[in-house]
């Protein structure tokens, strides 16, 4: 049996501050990357974890997803996403 079956099937809880709509937990990217791409640097990840863009560049070293398709994963309103990544 893989072992991975048993998380993958596994529901994600956010943080009680999440459910609330708190700010705060929805510029954090960090749970939302992990539960996408669950091998990703947890450390590296942490130190980035409020800031989409560099989020997207520690993800893309592990995908061939473009910067604009890994930000909409991640879940970032287009109004963040700068004019340059909207403009291509």
């Amino acid at each position: 049996m893989n072992s991975l079956s048993s998380v993958s099937g596994a529901p994600i809880a956010l943080p009680p501050d999440a459910a609330a709509g708190s700010t705060a937990a929805q510029s954090d990217y960090y749970a939302r990357a992990l539960a996408l791409w669950p091998r990703v640097d947890r450390s590296r990840l942490a130190r980035v974890r409020h800031d989409p863009a560099r989020v997207a560049v520690l993800i893309s070293h592990r995908t061939n997803l473009s910067l604009g398709a890994i930000l909409e994963l991640l879940g970032v309103p287009i109004v963040a996403l700068g004019s340059a990544e909207r403009d291509h």
